[in-house]
């Protein structure tokens, strides 16, 4: 029997299911039906997994349940009946023809930007037959499968040649790179300076080792849904080719949402890259074993590259999912944009436990953050308002703490209330049905808390 974490009830092609996490936050389901828990079949188990984190990602329940733990002995339903699920079980699967192509077919359909195929299964198969605590990820490698994966830039030189990166070097690996045509160079020698001048503690080997072969390649809008599968993209990077797909005929001026596209690209290259050392695969990426979630590294890459700009940007990709995370970076001391460049994902779910003092929560919050992005941008997911509860107290428990003391009167925190939906909701569609009540039931709760009382003052 494990433990793990209630995440949301969501619907699914019509079928209700609940998610969770286990302790090396690997999901796990159960059906629902007439108030009933059924074990899903294993295909269910794979297929919402995958799907979750493959909705096409380009630029473009209960209140509380911190401490909802539960027991469940994982088992999923097989044509031999219900077996415990162990990776044992799942590779056995996967090996089977028709499960298999069925998998790979739906991978195809719904291409995960972020991870491959192979990849997305390798993570999800990773200590699923563990119950150690969340780890964060740091590097991973096997001589005898020949691959060296490095999630935290601190063992870079497991891959690398020890090399302090000068803007020189930058500009003559573009000068030297006939990919990349005169237009996207001058653009390239921009943002490398920008990165030069405005940090001064990231790690840049990974984007001067992508400048070496990286290719922009303008298309029409045709050939850009065909490559990122949306029909709103504007760019999008593949990794595993290096290169860079950008609607053709845009001018990337400053202030444009083209030139932030590029800039946002640019950014997935300095923090993501993959090559071969001989027989060895190489990969460097913020997506770890312990934890993967797409929309994090989205939106944090969105922040970073916003962050690189001479003028203030507030129009940002994934604007909802960057809006909660910009907020979250203004309440903690513990966690920078640096960290992003240079640290795991799994290590900024650690930094926001330890600011909150919670034990492996964060991951459940990051997790409902990309599901309410899937929610709104999927028609076979639906998700009940009540089920993002958790998100908007987590905030507003860190904005809180931030902005509101004993000798706050309600009437400033009302207005801080207000401050912090602004931020929130800038420019996010109304599609995503945002309760804003109940951040204002969350500043009641916190300021009896502090003794503050509520004078009626009107909103």
């Amino acid at each position: 029997m494990k433990e793990y974490r209630f995440v949301l009830k969501f619907d699914y092609k019509s079928k209700i299911y609940n998610m969770y996490l286990d302790l090396s936050n690997k999901r796990f389901f159960l059906k629902e039906e007439n108030g009933h828990f059924e074990y899903v079949s294993l295909l269910e188990l794979l297929e919402l997994n995958f799907y979750i984190n493959s909705i096409p990602f380009a630029l473009n329940a209960q209140k509380s349940f911190k401490h909802n733990k539960i027991k469940i002995i994982p088992k999923v339903i097989t044509t031999s009946g219900a077996v415990l699920l162990t990776s044992t079980i799942i590779l056995t699967a996967l090996s089977m023809y028709k499960t298999q192509e069925r998998l790979k077919n739906f991978a195809e359909n719904y291409p995960d930007q972020s991870l491959t195929y192979n990849q997305n299964v390798e993570n999800y198969l990773s200590s699923f037959d563990s119950e150690e605590k969340f780890e964060i990820d740091t590097y991973v490698e096997s001589d005898w499968l020949k691959y060296i994966y490095i999630y935290d830039m601190e063992y870079l030189s497991k891959v690398l040649d020890d090399k302090v990166i000068t803007m020189s070097d930058f500009e003559k690996v573009i000068n030297d790179n006939n990919l990349i045509s005169d237009k996207f160079k001058k653009i390239l020698y921009e943002y490398c300076d920008n990165l030069m001048s405005k940090y001064s503690n990231i790690e840049l080997r990974v984007l001067y080792e992508n400048l070496k072969t990286i290719e922009v390649v303008e298309c029409t809008k045709e050939e850009l849904v065909k490559t990122s599968l949306s029909m709103d993209s504007y760019g999008c990077y593949i990794r595993t080719e290096n290169k860079i797909y950008v609607l053709e005929d845009c001018k990337y001026e400053k202030g444009t949402w083209e030139y932030q596209v590029i800039f946002h690209e640019f950014s997935h290259c300095l923090r993501t890259a993959v090559w071969k050392n001989g027989e060895t695969d190489i990969r460097v990426q913020v997506e770890g074993q312990n934890f993967s979630n797409t929309i994090t590294a989205e939106a944090l890459n969105s922040l970073f590259t916003i962050s690189l700009f001479d003028y203030n940007e507030q129009n940002i990709a994934y604007q909802l999912q960057s809006n909660y995370h910009k907020v979250i970076l203004e309440c903690i001391d513990n966690y920078n944009l640096s960290d992003y460049v240079n640290h795991s994902l799994s290590y900024y779910a650690k930094k926001l436990d330890e600011f909150n003092n919670d034990d492996n929560y964060a991951t459940v919050i990051l997790e409902l953050i990309q599901f309410q992005y899937d929610d709104y941008h999927s028609p076979s997911i639906n998700v009940s308002q009540e089920n993002y509860y958790p998100i908007y107290e987590y905030i507003c428990n860190m904005y809180f703490k931030k902005y509101i003391n004993e000798n706050t009167t309600y009437e400033e925190a009302l207005q801080i209330t207000k401050d912090l939906l602004a931020k929130i909701l800038y420019d996010v569609p109304e599609d995503y049905n945002i309760d804003e009540n109940y951040f204002y039931q969350c500043l009641e709760k916190y300021c009896s808390s502090l003794g503050i009382k509520n004078q009626h003052i009107k909103r």
